[in-house]
């Protein structure tokens, strides 16, 4: 006897058409789940954004300069220098000892690598105290054109960033 071959009849297998059916929907869920993956990574990367910035506060007989973390995650502090014209500074201590001196009334911290400032916190790097005259001395240098607090700083991912002259920018890879 001889085999009798199928008829091709032009017709679609309804088993061809399922496994192509669900081959399809698998892809299409798998990118799905690639989107969301990359979603939920950005959603974890925000939820923990520090941002830096520098303000003073001049009130009567007293003036202090800050860095406090705006951001919603904490900053680690990875570069500090302080520049005034071509010189830099690698502290507040350096920066206040070869611009102005140590006069009385005047505080200083000091702000290193690996110092991390919490969310919603800040740091007074000086302070002046009942000094009119070198309240005045410090926000004259500290609000000049030629005064720079350069900050890197990263989050817990390490993602870094720059404060600079009030301007906070992201850096493509953080120095070590």
């Amino acid at each position: 006897m001889a085999s009798e071959e199928p008829k091709k009849t032009g017709k679609i297998n309804i088993e061809v058409l399922l496994g192509l059916s669900a081959t399809f929907l698998s892809f299409a869920a798998l990118i799905v789940s690639v989107f969301q993956t990359k979603i939920a990574r950005e959603q974890q990367h925000a939820s923990v954004w520090p941002y830096l910035s520098a303000s003073f506060s001049n009130a009567e007989h007293s003036y202090s300069y800050n860095v406090n973390n705006f951001g919603i995650g904490p900053a680690i502090i990875r570069n500090v220098s302080w520049e005034m014209g071509d010189s830099v500074y690698s502290s507040t201590f350096d920066f206040i000892r070869n611009e102005i001196g140590f006069p009385k009334g005047l505080g200083r911290s000091e702000m290193e690598s690996g110092y991390v400032v919490p969310a919603n916190n800040g740091l007074s790097l000086i302070e002046v105290n009942d000094n009119d005259s070198l309240s005045r001395i410090m926000e004259k240098k500290l609000t000049s054109n030629s005064f720079r607090l350069r900050v890197i700083y990263s989050d817990v991912y390490g993602n870094c960033w720059e404060m600079g002259t009030g301007k906070t920018k992201p850096l493509s890879e953080c120095p070590e």
